[in-house]
């Protein structure tokens, strides 16, 4: 267990009517075994003690595999691979 940085690119929107946009989180840091799920939290409560809104994201499983959190994750890293797409 390594700790790591990423940079997340994450869609905010106040409300369905609300404008909104993507705003990136730079730097945030994670371990390396943990999922993109628990890297949300980790974010998250950052965000709660800078007094901003935390990411409203649908999560109801205990493994982070099942797919209903509805998230799209583009993966890039420095590796030969160009990218890896989830849904």
């Amino acid at each position: 267990m390594a700790n790591m940085k990423v940079n997340l690119k994450i869609w905010r929107q106040a409300g369905p009517k609300a404008q909104g946009g993507f705003v990136t989180y730079e730097n945030v840091e994670t371990d390396s075994d943990a999922s993109c799920l628990e890297t949300l939290d980790i974010l998250n409560e950052t965000l709660v003690e800078q007094g901003e809104e935390p990411i409203v994201f649908d999560h109801d499983c205990r493994e982070g595999i099942c797919g209903m959190c509805s998230l799209c994750l583009l993966y890039t890293s420095p590796s030969p691979r160009d990218y890896a797409a989830s849904r």
